[in-house]
């Protein structure tokens, strides 16, 4: 009686999903998850030897929106309708800070930040981008903060023109006074840029009807749901990677188990280590990611256990 009790708990939580369905927006399907079911963990981000750096439940992604959202209109004197680039290295803050926009009519524009390393190089595009998506404030974190306004950074671009720079390490502890709602679907959710190889700078307009079918699509292609667990290897500031980081989980209710390809550099395992260690069945990443993963492992494959079948999805082109 037990068991059976239990098998319909999951089926009554992987029915929800259709139901959410009928939503036009993510934001409102994030706002339905936090009620419906505010514990479930919708991400996990892993560090570059494999341990849980954070998790965020559907009520903590949907409190830290709000606070977000708050900074926003409070501090930013942001009014709906206007451009945020989000510039943060791959994380929890990236999904918080993209739904914090969305709470507040924002349009958010992800940014890969520049490399602390090589800022001459990096700062550039970034400038770019901001200038280019017309953004009236970048939200960041402390750190990246600091670089934008560096001695270093004013080497490679005039740091006078940045426009306000918010840091969201100090987030308000209350809520806005209401969450915004599009009065059309068919408007602006967010602007996805990418640049090529060849250093040519392309942008997209995503309405919130476009972003709802691309997750739908993602969704019954691979057929997710709250009981699954997805681990990802992207980037995720274009395209495919930044869909599936930051959306899909909001409006499947699956879990995402976030790789940061960075840490790759640090422990070259780390990816096929994640897939054994949470014995997940289908995975995105690059072929540079396969690639760098499975040389030299030599004797490292004998601790791990890949589960069969495995469903691995190569991405190599923004979309």
């Amino acid at each position: 009686m037990e068991i059976l009790f239990h098998a319909l708990k999951i089926l009554q939580t992987d029915v929800r999903i259709t139901l959410g369905d009928e939503f036009l927006f993510l934001s409102e399907v994030l706002q339905w998850r936090a009620q419906t079911t505010p514990d479930h963990v919708l991400f996990t981000l892993l560090s570059s030897r494999g341990a849980v750096l954070s998790s965020l439940t559907c009520l903590q992604l949907h409190k830290r929106a709000e606070k977000i959202a708050t900074m926003l209109m409070e501090r930013g004197h942001l009014q709906d309708g206007d451009h945020v680039a989000l510039v943060y290295p791959p994380g929890i803050d990236l999904i918080a800070a993209f739904y914090g926009c969305l709470y507040a009519g924002c349009v958010p524009i992800t940014v890969r930040p520049p490399h602390p390393q090589n800022i001459a190089t990096t700062l550039p595009t970034v400038k770019m981008i901001v200038e280019v998506s017309r953004s009236a404030c970048v939200m960041t974190t402390q750190i990246i903060s600091k670089l934008l306004k560096s001695k270093e950074a004013s080497a490679a671009v005039d740091v006078r023109t940045w426009p306000p720079v918010l840091d969201t390490d100090d987030l308000p502890k209350k809520k806005p006074p209401q969450l915004y709602k599009p009065s059309n679907p068919d408007t602006l959710a967010y602007l996805d840029f990418s640049v090529s190889t060849t250093g040519m700078l392309a942008g997209v307009k995503m309405s919130h009807t476009a972003t709802s079918a691309f997750c739908r699509s993602i969704k019954l292609q691979c057929e997710l749901y709250p009981s699954r667990e997805v681990a990802i290897c992207l980037d995720p500031y274009c395209g495919l990677g930044f869909v599936l980081w930051c959306l899909c989980s909001v409006y499947s209710g699956h879990q995402s188990i976030l790789i940061p390809p960075s840490e790759l550099e640090v422990n070259p395992a780390l990816w096929l280590l994640a897939v054994s260690q949470f014995r997940v069945r289908d995975t995105f990443c690059s072929y540079s990611v396969m690639e760098l993963c499975t040389k030299g492992l030599g004797l490292q494959t004998e601790s791990l256990k890949v589960p069969h079948p495995l469903s691995s999805i190569n991405h190599s082109t923004a979309v």
